[in-house]
């Protein structure tokens, strides 16, 4: 995967959020700032003059590599216009009590659950780092329970509910 850090100013509002990322152009320029911040240059001649395909391919013009701003990111291959994708990780990293699914479907107009959830499951596979240590120190852990209220059996064992555990370091 690509990494890409923001390295300005980001919308703290949606309504700034939607009039900055409301067209696929601005969100394929922001890319292109993240990967190319000093301008464009070729990683097989090292070039710096280029010209955009109608695919958004940024293709060099002396040796004619063709440059993906998406490819190796959770967004490669996509089929959904990127703003779609601008819009979904803006409400995966800004909602408090996060997002499902269900609401990402219905946020996004998706006639598929499915969609929905492929898209989450890449969001949240992106959010762990990959060396990250193991929690050490004062650790705090705590459980419970999901799973709605039923008649029978209530915490331990009940059938039905699913089990959460949780850690942090302090």
């Amino acid at each position: 995967m690509t990494d890409f850090t923001i390295t300005e100013d980001f919308p703290k509002i949606e309504i700034e959020f939607d009039k900055r990322f409301s067209k696929p152009k601005t969100c394929y320029d922001y890319l292109f700032k993240q990967k190319w911040p000093n301008g464009f240059i070729c990683k097989k001649c090292g070039h710096t003059k280029y010209w955009v395909s109608t695919r958004n391919l940024y293709i060099c013009t002396q040796c004619e590599y063709n440059h993906s701003l998406i490819a190796s990111t959770i967004m490669d291959s996509i089929k959904k216009p990127i703003t779609y994708w601008f819009k979904a990780m803006w409400w995966f990293t800004t909602r408090k009590s996060g997002i499902n699914a269900v609401n990402l479907k219905e946020l996004l107009g998706f006639g598929s659950y499915g969609t929905a959830w492929c898209w989450l499951q890449k969001l949240r596979r992106c959010t762990i780092r990959q060396d990250r240590e193991k929690l050490s120190g004062r650790v705090e852990v705590n459980e419970f329970f999901i799973g709605g209220q039923k008649s029978g059996k209530r915490g331990r064992g009940a059938s039905g509910k699913t089990i959460v555990a949780i850690a942090v370091e302090r």
